[in-house]
């Protein structure tokens, strides 16, 4: 046998080995994802937030237990143009708004008449929020996830 027909056979026995490796490594990637059902975990660098809702009025379409997810912003308010619309009477047309800045969550009141209040405290402006804060618009709380 001739080198070069030993050459070509280590080289094709070789490329069969890479191809049953690239085969394989995709099959456990696919394995895995039908396992997961499709869902991806939130990637450990970007924070997900979200608002609970925890106490209602009888006027409004959310029901207590509600997750609402936020992913930029969240205008809240009585005006159909929100993103939650609470039709209550103490809450103001444009009444607060939710930011996601540099994965740190902020809520400002937009001048409200009866005010945003953030664990049982009138905000002024923009404040910062962390988990579990209890946020009060109207006769509506929220707690922050």
């Amino acid at each position: 046998m001739s080198f070069s027909k030993l050459s070509a056979v280590v080289f094709g026995v070789l490329f069969i080995i890479l191809l049953y490796a690239l085969i394989l490594s995709a099959l456990k990637i696919m394995n895995k994802d039908v396992k997961s059902g499709g869902r991806r975990k939130p990637s450990s660098g970007k924070k997900s937030f979200g608002l609970e809702v925890v106490a209602v009025t009888e006027n409004t379409s959310l029901k207590r237990g509600t997750v609402i997810p936020i992913r930029i912003s969240v205008t809240i308010g009585r005006k159909e143009d929100n993103s939650v619309v609470l039709a209550d009477q103490h809450v103001s047309g444009n009444h607060a708004r939710l930011i996601i800045k540099n994965d740190i969550l902020f809520i400002e009141d937009l001048g409200s008449t009866n005010g945003t209040y953030v664990n049982d405290k009138r905000i002024v402006g923009k404040v910062k929020l962390f988990g579990k804060d209890d946020i009060k618009i109207g006769s509506t709380s929220f707690k922050v996830l």
